[in-house]
């Protein structure tokens, strides 16, 4: 027989025999060992002999000359290697398959395990994912390879990132960069970039999708950062701890940039990482659980307060200076902070020596929802309306409401009020929220623009409607003829807040007295607040027989009438034989009541100073009785019934014209 014939025959004996005698197995082998020592299948069957007899050290012994001797011909060795390696990726798996590989590999040589890894990689082929886990397996077991191999390692994963960024960015941040964070390689620029960029996006992704607390995901984020730095040679940044003020990030930002040329890929990254920081504060502080109620924070337009030199200045206020923040809540300083460090950054990666490389980073991460808020609210809080206008357009917003209130603040901006901004108001209190929230101090300020953080609750969206209400019509103060009317409907927009309208409601009082006559027909439906009912109590019994001071009274037929008059102003009608639609009302503190479109309103019951009787005195305190005993009553329920029933001739007041064009009319219950 041939040599071939000869091994052929006497292995095929050897594996006969193998379950049934292993010492005549043995024997067959051990012969042709002596015969053809360099024979791959004799020594091939010699390892499987030992392998099936659970001889671990016999086994290893064999198995090195095997992969030493015959390290790429032969697909059984190659068999036997990936499943050794995949024993070793799942050293935890509890099988006998999975523990003699285990027990396998623990008997080798260091030498020859280390030539497992690379013989294994360097015939990995294309089997990218394959290569990379065995790159990770020698590091954990060779640590000091990683010196070495971890660059090509790191190429391989931006490669990956090309086809499966999911799954190459979880093996860098979850496997590779622990391994090699005490001792990071030496890496181009843009590589090591690239993987920090890849880092960032994966973190950014678990922090969007994760509402919880997000510090183990910023403290690996800048953990990566320095990583990063120190494969670049780059100044340390600061390590990240929530408890740092981000003022202290940014003095170090300046440090570092004040000591970089122009254009520096350090500082670049470091205030990109800073300004995604602060974006996510900011994002993430508009919305707040509060009593495990979400509420969001919208940033508006404040209001400023006018005096009566100030009041012909009909063009919006400019000035050189950024606008303040108001300290409307409690969150307000903390998203103010944010919302100033991330437009500092902004500002700083959208000059020219950084704009372009951060324009790229930009489009690589997945930040387009926050950016178009933040982009929105930077130019609100800059004044450009046309830019604001523009993206508004462009951004997807959270519900109409926000979009209505973000219109009403542009309108405000300008300096006075469009129809669409007043039709925003009535948009805004048709879709009030559950949450009734507090009431804010500090939407007014004098002498400077300022901008304020809203909740959307109840009670603040009212507040700022009727506050953009008051300030447009309060200037009709200054310019006469002021009428009885006017003066009315401010006191009962004022009672929103009276601390802060002092002046102002001394004002209207001080032209009502000023007046040989005066009607009030808000009285019995709208004054509830005891100080303005103690003032209007003060000027009836002041009154001399000269002056006729009218407060109308029957709040229920009252009410009835404004509420019959706005509905049949809004709709008409129907021609023929229809039934008429029916608008539903309520008045405040009365029960609801049907109101039938185009109904003739009844004359509300009027009562006069000039010669009045016992009686008249009487039926007027009656009248003050009533009304306080309305004070505990919900004002923010009334004001917005107020608004959306007298909307046609608050649209008088402010836009000058005999009846502005029909909107709808919506009743607050």
């Amino acid at each position: 027989m041939s040599n071939d014939e000869d091994i052929l025959y006497m292995v095929k004996q050897a594996q006969t025999l193998r379950k049934i005698d292993p010492c005549g197995a043995k024997a067959w082998i051990l012969t042709a060992q002596t015969l053809y020592p360099n024979a791959f299948n004799i020594q091939y069957e010699a390892y499987l002999l030992e392998r099936d007899g659970k001889n671990y050290e016999q086994a290893a012994k064999y198995f090195s000359i095997i992969a030493a001797n015959f390290p790429n011909q032969h697909a059984e060795l190659w068999q036997e290697i990936n499943f050794l390696t995949n024993a070793l990726r799942n050293e935890n798996e509890n099988s006998p398959e999975q523990e003699y590989y285990v027990n396998l590999y623990k008997h080798l040589t260091p030498e020859v395990q280390h030539n497992i890894f690379m013989h294994t990689i360097n015939n990995c082929g294309d089997n990218l994912e394959q290569c990379i886990y065995i790159y990770i397996l020698m590091f954990n077991k060779f640590p000091k390879t990683a010196a070495t191999q971890a660059p090509r390692l790191l190429e391989m994963l931006a490669e990956g990132m090309k086809t499966d960024p999911d799954l190459y960015q979880r093996i860098l941040v979850e496997e590779v960069l622990p391994m090699i964070q005490h001792k990071p390689p030496e890496l181009s620029p843009l590589l090591a970039c690239r993987l920090y960029t890849n880092s960032l996006e994966y973190y950014l992704r678990q922090i969007m999708d994760d509402n919880s607390d997000s510090s183990d995901a910023w403290k690996n984020i800048f953990k990566v950062l320095m990583i990063c730095g120190q494969m670049m040679g780059w100044e340390p940044f600061l390590p990240f701890s929530k408890h740092v003020s981000q003022n202290v990030y940014w003095e170090k930002l300046v440090d570092i940039l004040s000591a970089s040329p122009a254009g520096s890929s350090q500082v670049l990254f470091y205030a990109t990482t800073l300004f995604i920081y602060s974006l996510h504060g900011y994002i993430r502080n508009c919305r707040l659980k509060i009593d495990d109620t979400e509420i969001s924070h919208v940033l508006v337009e404040g209001f400023m307060e006018w005096s009566a030199e100030e009041v012909d200045r009909t063009s919006e206020v400019q000035t050189m200076e950024p606008p303040k923040f108001s300290l409307t809540t409690s969150i307000s300083p903390e998203l103010s902070k944010a919302f100033l460090h991330a437009a500092q950054c902004w500002q700083l990666l959208n000059t020219d020596q950084f704009q372009r490389d951060f324009s790229q980073l930009m489009l690589a991460l997945p930040l387009a929802p926050w950016i178009s808020r933040f982009l929105f609210d930077l130019a609100i809080y800059f004044g450009h309306r046309d830019e604001a206008n523009k993206l508004m357009a462009e951004m997807t917003t959270e519900s109409s409401l926000v979009q209505s209130l973000q219109i009403l603040s542009l309108n405000l901006m300008q300096g006075s009020m469009t129809l669409q901004g007043f039709q925003c108001i009535l948009k805004i209190l048709g879709e009030l929220p559950p949450t009734h929230g507090q009431q804010l101090d500090n939407m007014t300020l004098k002498g400077h623009r300022h901008m304020i953080f809203l909740p959307l609750t109840r009670s603040a969206l009212v507040q700022y409607c009727t506050r953009a209400i008051i300030s447009r019509i309060s200037r009709k103060l200054f310019e006469p003829p002021c009428s009885d009317r006017l003066l009315g409907d401010l006191l009962v927009l004022l009672q929103i807040n009276l601390l802060d309208d002092v002046p102002l409601i001394q004002q209207i009082f001080n032209l009502i007295n000023q007046r040989k006559t005066f009607n009030m027909r808000t009285l019995s439906n709208y004054i509830i607040t005891i100080d303005i009912m103690e003032e209007l109590n003060f000027m009836w019994n002041a009154q001399q027989d000269e002056t006729n001071f009218e407060l109308t009274g029957s709040p229920t037929e009252s009410a009835n009438a404004n509420a019959n008059a706005a509905a049949a102003v809004v709709a008409p009608a129907p021609p023929g034989n229809e039934a008429p639609p029916a608008v539903v009302g309520s008045s405040p503190g009365g029960s609801a009541t049907p109101l039938i479109v185009g109904a003739v309103p009844p004359q509300p019951r009027r009562i006069g100073t000039r010669g009045a009787d016992k009686g008249a005195r009487d039926e007027f305190k009656a009248l003050i009785r009533q009304q306080i005993s309305r004070c505990n009553e919900n004002i923010i329920t009334l004001l917005a019934n107020f608004i959306t029933q007298e909307q046609l001739t608050l649209g008088q007041y402010i836009f000058g014209i005999p009846q502005p064009p029909p909107i709808e009319t919506i009743v607050i219950k």
